[in-house]
């Protein structure tokens, strides 16, 4: 839970970093103050549910967000930074030195965000939030500029995303004609229980529409050499607590990443934060699958720069249109309003539903 409360409801705003020049903090000031500006401005609601009017009058909440900050790094320091991440963010005198900046850049937005919701609550005679900024799931939405979720690493530098539609959905019909590949979901099998592959096939109730994804700086020179499903679950800690420390004062969204022989370090290391007083609130748990055919139709599956190149041609060679927009619109007549991507289509949710006895 990244905002936590009781009858309330949270104002967000979402910054995409990968679409800002890391050397140009004017631009990085107007986005977050855009950002701050958008929530605070949602302060004037007046609730007609008097138990969500008496909790904004009591403690007006909001949260600005971010995501693409794995990306946006990377384009402030460089395949090195990469490389440093590879070695597990050890504190040595070059790590130091980026921990040093990635704070800086954290506190600058922290500061502005709080700066202009504060100003304007002033203006305005509203109550000043007393914490302005999280990071909240961005998953789905992070694929609209081609971010990294959140603060995390991609899955790879290239990937296919697949994504989860209702059959006929008409989003995935305009998908198909403008030359993305579309299959049964992991639900929709056979007798025998085995995938089906036709996605026409009567006993499909799910597509999943195959998006080939390459992150923004996957040309950087050097950047292929390094694997990101190998960083460690100790780096990743070591990166979601310098954004909890610096930037966020709600809760952070996080999902560390981790195999079975990294359990107990990463235990000793969650267990440190919470007895230093370190900020630590929460983090979801994720087990890595190295065998993909054990878990097939993964939502991200890790492709070669070869086979995206070569996917990307196939799209195009069965791209019908150029204009999305037009050929959504020929499926869409404004009458399937649940038409959409399913609620969650993350690996976590393709796990068993744990119910209490």
């Amino acid at each position: 839970m990244e905002i936590i409360g009781s009858n309330f409801h949270c104002n967000l705003a979402e910054i995409h970093l990968n679409q800002i020049d890391p050397n140009n903090y004017k631009e990085q000031e107007e986005a977050f103050t855009a950002g701050a500006l958008s929530v605070a401005a949602l302060l004037h609601h007046k609730f007609l549910e008097p138990r969500y009017q008496y909790s904004r009058e009591l403690d007006p909440i909001v949260g600005v967000s971010f995501t693409g900050l794995f990306d946006f790094f990377v384009q402030a320091f460089g395949v090195d930074w990469l490389r440093w991440w590879e070695q597990g963010r050890p504190a040595t005198a070059q790590g130091l030195a980026f921990k040093r900046q990635e704070e800086e850049y954290l506190s600058f937005w922290k500061n502005t965000v709080q700066r202009v919701v504060w100003e304007y609550c002033d203006r305005h005679n509203l109550k000043r939030p007393n914490r302005c900024t999280t990071v909240q799931p961005s998953g789905t939405k992070s694929l609209l500029t081609g971010a990294s979720p959140g603060w995390h690493p991609p899955k790879a530098q290239r990937f296919l995303r697949r994504i989860t539609f209702r059959k006929n959905d008409p989003v995935a019909l305009a998908c198909i004609d403008y030359g993305y590949n579309v299959i049964p979901s992991q639900s929709d099998k056979d007798e025998q229980g085995n995938l089906l592959n036709d996605p026409f096939d009567p006993r499909v109730s799910e597509w999943l529409v195959e998006i080939p994804v390459s992150v923004l700086w996957a040309d950087l020179p050097g950047a292929d050499q390094i694997d990101i499903s190998k960083f460690s679950a100790i780096a990743q800690m070591d990166f979601y607590m310098q954004v909890q420390k610096f930037y966020v004062t709600h809760n952070t969204s996080a999902t560390i990443e981790l195999r079975e022989n990294e359990v107990e370090a990463l235990g000793t290391r969650i267990y440190e934060a919470i007895r230093d007083d370190q900020g630590y609130i929460s983090a979801a748990l994720l087990a890595r699958f190295d065998d993909l055919q054990t878990f097939p139709r993964l939502p991200f599956e890790p492709i070669t720069k070869q086979h995206y190149e070569q996917l990307m041609k196939e799209v195009e060679m069965r791209r019908q249109t150029e204009d999305f927009h037009a050929v959504l619109s020929r499926y869409d007549f404004g009458e399937l309003i649940e038409a959409g991507p399913a609620g969650c289509d993350s690996d976590k949710c393709m796990m068993p539903e744990q119910t209490s006895m």
